[in-house]
């Protein structure tokens, strides 16, 4: 949606207030929160093709984008990124709170390939993001630990997408979180669609006790029954921000 364009429907709608879930382009929203900040570092979790890698080097050309993909299928298309652009770094693991091997349950979508059992009403969303292909044995790293391993990097953004393990992947990050991030980007689910997966409520607290609050949501997702199931959400460092 264009600036003009949301604008004007904003104006129409809303009286020109704003309405609980943003019209704006998150990866436009996120540069101009931090333009007194320079970003140099990139976490990317469940980074897919590396497409939202892309998009945010482009935004901040002076960051290092650290992808974790855990599913096979993207190997070797991170792996050319990776060739051509010497700012992307991929790493075939997946986040958690703890390190060692776990099941990554992989469904015919892509996109619902999880850490977590889908639940019942993911199927009544999209079949192919619930239905299970195959099980693969992954190895499991705390971003935390890998920080250490790696010159503890500064992490400005942090990005999840990972199926309902965010909070996991997130308490493997507090001494990253409280050292340098500014914001995290990342899905939220209202409703459950992984057994055991988070919601965003949670996510919501255990950012909140670290310094964060949430900034804005977009492009929620409803059910066929019209029930909110889920968004993304950008959370910010409210007192390194000035916020």
């Amino acid at each position: 949606m264009s600036n003009q364009f949301s604008s004007f429907v904003k104006k129409k709608l809303f009286g020109g207030n704003r309405n609980l879930v943003s019209f704006e382009e998150p990866f436009d929203v996120m540069p101009r929160l931090l333009k007194s900040h320079k970003v140099t570092g990139i976490i990317d979790a469940g980074a897919s093709n590396g497409r939202i890698s892309k998009r945010l080097l482009r935004r901040f050309p002076a960051a290092q984008a650290y992808a974790f993909e855990p599913n096979p299928l993207y190997a070797d298309v991170l792996k050319q990124y990776s060739e051509v652009e010497p700012r992307f770094h991929p790493y075939f693991l997946a986040l958690s709170d703890s390190e060692g091997q776990a099941t990554l349950h992989v469904t015919e979508s892509p996109g619902g390939t999880s850490l977590f059992t889908p639940a019942r009403r993911l199927a009544e969303i999209t079949p192919g993001g619930a239905s299970v292909k195959s099980n693969e044995k992954v190895e499991l790293v705390t971003i935390d630990n890998w920080a250490k391993r790696n010159g503890d990097p500064a992490i400005e953004l942090m990005k999840f997408d990972i199926q309902g393990a965010e909070l996991k992947a997130l308490r493997g990050a507090v001494d990253t979180l409280q050292r340098s991030t500014l914001i995290v980007y990342t899905e939220i689910f209202f409703n459950p669609l992984y057994e055991g997966g988070a919601l965003c409520s949670e996510i919501d607290l255990f950012l909140r006790e670290h310094g964060f609050g949430l900034y804005d949501m977009y492009k929620p997702k409803y059910g066929p029954n019209g029930l909110v199931m889920w968004a993304n959400a950008i959370f910010v460092n409210l007192k390194r921000l000035g916020l």
